[in-house]
C-alpha cells in the first residue's frame, strides 16, 4: 500500500528560497551548461544541512521538488532564469546570469504560460 500523503518541515515559500539560492550558486560556479544529473547530485549533496523531512523521515531535496513542484525539470521550467537544453538523451541546465541582472533571487519571474509548446495567435 503506497502512502501519498506527505508533510514537509519547510514552508513552499521557503523552499522555493533555497531551491533558488542553490541551484544558482551551482551553476554560477561551473559558467556553461551542467548536466541534469550532476546538477541533482550536487544540490542534494549541498542542501543536508536544511533537513527537510517528511513524517520524521529524512528525504533529499530532489524528493521535496519532485512532490512539490513535479520534478527538478517542471521546477526549472517554470522560471525564466534557467535554460533548459535537451540534446538527444542528455539534458543540460544554463543560468541565464543577463536575466539575474534585473530581479530578486528570491522571487524570480515565473514563465507567461504553463505550456510545454509554443502557442502562436
Amino acid at each position: 500500500m503506497g502512502h501519498n500523503h506527505f508533510k514537509w518541515n519547510i514552508s513552499e515559500e521557503k523552499g522555493i528560497e533555497i531551491a533558488h539560492t542553490l541551484i544558482t550558486e551551482i551553476l554560477r560556479e561551473t559558467n556553461k551548461p551542467m548536466p541534469l544529473n550532476e546538477l541533482v547530485f550536487l544540490l542534494n549533496s549541498r542542501s543536508k544541512e536544511y533537513k527537510i523531512h517528511s513524517n520524521k523521515k529524512h528525504n533529499c531535496f530532489t524528493k521535496y521538488l519532485k512532490v512539490v513542484h513535479g520534478g527538478v525539470v517542471n521546477f526549472l521550467d517554470d522560471y525564466n532564469i534557467y535554460g533548459i537544453i535537451k540534446k538527444s538523451d542528455e539534458i543540460k541546465v544554463v543560468l541565464m546570469e543577463d536575466l539575474l541582472e534585473d530581479f530578486d533571487i528570491i522571487n524570480p519571474p515565473k514563465r507567461i504560460t504553463k505550456d510545454n509548446e509554443w502557442v502562436f495567435i
